[in-house]
């Protein structure tokens, strides 16, 4: 979590015991969102990959992170989700995903359907 100062400058949660503590919270809020599925895996007796383990740990901070943020702005009142993001925004997080995303050569990875296309977008 990046936190500024009152001057603007970036201050890292290494050197910040409230981001460090806010960081340990969000964590704890995550796990607790993640547990019963945990939990279901033991008593069946089931493993899941560590990426598939991954996967679910951040989308579970996603979730979290998005409640947070909608229950920000019901708070300060704001209706238009307009008022805070701009077209400039989506366009630079639309820019920001796509060049996140690398396509692989199906023949490569061997997956079915080989015939080393790369999808069209």
């Amino acid at each position: 979590m990046k936190l500024v100062d009152s001057q603007g400058k970036e201050v890292t949660s290494k050197g910040n015991e409230n981001a460090q503590e806010l960081e340990q919270q969000l964590a704890q809020k995550a796990e607790k969102i993640v547990e019963p599925l945990f939990n279901k895996l033991k008593l069946a007796n089931q493993q899941i990959p560590q990426d598939q383990l991954m996967q679910l740990t951040s989308m579970a901070h996603q979730i979290l992170f998005n409640r947070l943020v909608f229950n920000l702005i019901q708070k300060v009142g704001i209706e238009n989700i307009d008022d805070l993001i701009t077209e400039d925004d989506l366009e630079e997080l639309t820019t920001s995903f796509n060049n996140q995303i690398q396509f692989t050569d199906q023949a490569q990875t061997g997956a079915p359907g080989g015939g080393g296309e790369t999808p069209q977008a």
